[in-house]
């Protein structure tokens, strides 16, 4: 019973982080892009880098980080995060916001294309059609009743927010650099930056915020979702997903992790009043296979060797 209490907040956890893409767009909407960045990791930062130096004994926790880390991981960290809201703010339409929501969400399937160049891990040959499901499903949640027409598809991606959706592969690609070059300086040695990084990703994206017109709007709504995003998203969510990896049934929580993409696609859609079609939800579950499969195929490989 104990086991499942902690697998329950594995599972809160998810729709946690499944909730963020709606309150991104409307933060990014009704602040602008980089003042909402900034506000939200100034403040997730603070929570951050305090509940470390109370829980892991002061700043010795920082010592062990080569500065490869700090330095391409960091630069990383504030690319991710100006791009996460720049992102959100550029789509306006039913069809544009579903479809970033799922290519913000192929960051697990880049995360484990590049562990091949970065930590030299091994996958069958089979990761390349994954990939390929993985990306018919962004293309059928775009394209919709629209998906058998190629020169319409052509045109819409000549013509349409390619910017904004080009933002959001920097998204995923940007998270998967992150994590892959994170385990590859670090290793085993208990260091988190993530704290120091939102602290330094507020003060680039606030500096630069100071220079645009942006429009500010800190209403009562917008300052509990401002608050929900830097202490919600970014800190409980992270302890609470540590605590049931540790504690909980791993094989469930991480089986439910899976289906982000379509937890995510579905709040959004709840969150920001927006029609759920067909073929988004069939874009999600592709994503979902794709990435599911990915990670087969590495398991494939290592059980080879």
């Amino acid at each position: 019973m104990e086991s499942n209490k902690y697998t329950l907040l594995g599972i809160i956890t998810i729709i946690i982080w499944g909730t963020s893409a709606a309150f991104t767009k409307n933060l990014s909407t009704g602040l602008g892009p980089y003042t909402a960045a900034a506000v939200v990791n100034l403040i997730g930062g603070a929570v951050v880098i305090v509940h470390q130096l109370v829980t892991n004994h002061g700043i010795r926790q920082y010592r062990g980080a080569p500065p490869k880390y700090w330095i391409i991981c960091g630069s990383l960290f504030v690319i991710y995060t100006a791009a996460s809201y720049i992102s959100m703010e550029m789509v306006s339409t039913e069809a544009e916001i579903m479809t970033m929501v799922l290519i913000r969400f192929l960051w697990p399937l880049f995360t484990l294309v590049l562990t091949i160049p970065i930590l030299k891990k091994r996958a069958s040959a089979w990761l390349t059609a994954s990939v390929a499901v993985s990306l018919c499903g962004i293309i059928i949640a775009k394209m919709g009743g629209s998906i058998h027409n190629v020169q319409a598809f052509f045109g819409d991606i000549l013509s349409g927010n390619w910017m904004a959706y080009m933002m959001g592969f920097i998204v995923s690609l940007s998270w998967a650099f992150y994590t892959n070059l994170t385990k590859k300086y670090l290793g085993q040695k208990p260091v988190d930056g993530v704290g120091i990084y939102m602290i330094v990703s507020s003060v680039i994206l606030g500096s630069i915020s100071l220079f645009l017109p942006e429009p500010r709007n800190f209403t009562p709504r917008l300052v509990g979702e401002m608050l929900y995003q830097a202490i919600a998203v970014s800190c409980i969510a992270n302890v609470l997903w540590t605590v049931s990896i540790k504690k909980g049934n791993m094989l469930v929580v991480v089986l439910a992790s899976n289906f982000l993409p379509i937890i995510s696609t579905v709040i959004t859609a709840w969150m920001l009043g927006l029609n759920i079609t067909l073929p988004v939800i069939a874009g999600a579950l592709l994503v979902v296979v794709g990435t599911m499969w990915s990670k087969w195929c590495f398991a494939k490989k290592e059980k080879v060797r």
